[in-house]
């Protein structure tokens, strides 16, 4: 039986988790001087291939999140594509911190810096961004929204950006990357088993699937794909963090909504 290694055990006694996060990053920031390849350098090109957005109000978007679950995917991205311009200011003023704290899961779990990484659902960026501030130099980010993804490209921290539907297969060969994450993005897939098997495939041995999951989301259903990917051989379970916050300073999910954060290990 897999033992559940909960993300406290990753904390010094008495530390605060988010402290301890930010620590993370700041000590990879400090490491990350003999690396060869720089994000700033990078140059990143769009792929739109899948098969100006006015800004939109922070009340109108946080109220229209909840009711974004399991949404049609040329909907999803017309949403998304609306709410690019304004994203970036939006989240923090919700209090979102998922974007720093899944950056440090990567240097806890010893990602080397020069590894190939995929942000699964990169959205403009945000997690990326964290992830090239911890000293990670090899992202690919893949979205529904070309808006979110022209955002992240901005950035200067991804080596390549791909407009991509995750409830099909993803364009990626096998062994390809040494981790992925996906932050905030599987309340919006509907194949949830099928895409699990598509990270194990693309990831090599070894590699680490990190994600997020809302807590009223994560049911009887979702622990099925879970477990039924861990009975297929696939991968194991590293940790499954406590309830952390999602938006607590959003006006209808504010202290009621938590997120997960678990870690598998490829096998």
């Amino acid at each position: 039986m897999i033992r559940i290694k909960p993300m406290a055990e990753y904390y010094s006694q008495g530390q605060d988790q988010f402290a301890f996060m930010r620590g993370l990053c700041l000590n990879a920031r400090s490491r990350d001087k003999h690396s060869k390849s720089k994000n700033s350098e990078a140059r990143t090109m769009v792929d739109a291939s899948d098969g100006d957005a006015n800004r939109h109000d922070i009340s109108d978007s946080a109220s229209e999140l909840t009711r974004m679950t399991d949404a049609d995917p040329q909907r999803l991205a017309a949403y998304y594509d609306k709410w690019a311009e304004s994203y970036d200011a939006d989240l923090p003023k919700m209090g979102y911190d998922a974007p720093l704290r899944a950056a440090a899961i990567m240097v806890a779990q010893d990602i080397a810096f020069d590894a190939p990484i995929l942000d699964a659902g990169c959205g403009t960026g945000l997690t990326g961004q964290e992830l090239a501030r911890a000293g990670y130099t090899d992202l690919t980010g893949i979205d529904l929204s070309l808006e979110s993804l022209q955002a992240a490209e901005a950035k200067g921290v991804y080596r390549h950006l791909k407009k991509r539907d995750m409830n099909k297969p993803l364009a990626f060969g096998d062994n390809g990357f040494a981790a992925v994450q996906c932050i905030g993005t599987l309340t919006y897939v509907r194949e949830k088993r099928k895409l699990m098997a598509e990270f194990c495939r693309v990831v090599k041995r070894g590699g680490i699937v990190s994600f997020t999951h809302r807590a009223d989301l994560y049911d009887e259903t979702f622990v099925k794909v879970l477990t039924a990917t861990t009975r297929a051989g696939l991968w194991e379970q590293v940790s499954h963090s406590n309830p952390m916050p999602y938006l607590p300073n959003h006006k209808d999910f504010g202290d009621k909504t938590h997120v997960f954060y678990d870690v598998y290990r490829v096998k």
